[in-house]
């Protein structure tokens, strides 16, 4: 900031150059950062993978606390997570689809489809887990840049 000394008193203000010099760099920040905040693709692929994570989780708390086999079901644009009708495994998986835990009364789905242009890829479907929260088999879940790893002989979900 620039002081002029005129006798008497002197003036404060900012010269023309540091007026220019704050203009340009706040125009630099609006063309970088600007489409940042208004693209949210960033912010839907991680609410969906958000999602999904959650979902196998939750499949395989079910799985546990029921004793019943629990499936998530995947699709080209989302996700349902069901269990055993019938809670025998020896009759194979007869699925119903679980209430969702939020207090809806419908069955447990992806909360929105997959973003457009995200890839949502799983090395098994569906993924089943036992009345011991184990994962049939080891599977690999990428959703956009994102991987979950769910390791068959734990049901671990990373």
């Amino acid at each position: 900031m620039g002081t002029i000394n005129n006798g008497a008193h002197s003036v404060s203000g900012f010269t023309l150059i540091e007026l220019i010099t704050v203009i340009v760099i706040l125009g630099a920040l609006t063309v970088v950062v600007g489409p940042r905040f208004v693209s949210t693709g960033a912010f839907d692929e991680r609410t969906f993978y958000d999602d999904v994570i959650q979902a196998i989780r939750y499949a395989q708390a079910k799985a546990n606390g029921s004793g019943c086999l629990t499936q998530v079901d995947f699709s080209s644009s989302g996700f349902t997570v069901s269990v055993d009708n019938d809670c025998n495994s020896a009759n194979g998986m007869t699925a119903l689809d679980i209430i969702s835990p939020d207090g809806y009364t419908t069955g447990y789905v992806e909360r929105v489809s997959a973003p457009a242009g995200m890839t949502f890829t799983s090395t098994v479907d569906p993924l089943i887990f036992d009345s011991l929260g184990r994962a049939q088999s080891s599977a690999t879940v990428v959703v956009g840049a994102n991987t979950i790893t769910v390791d068959g002989a734990t049901g671990y979900v990373r």
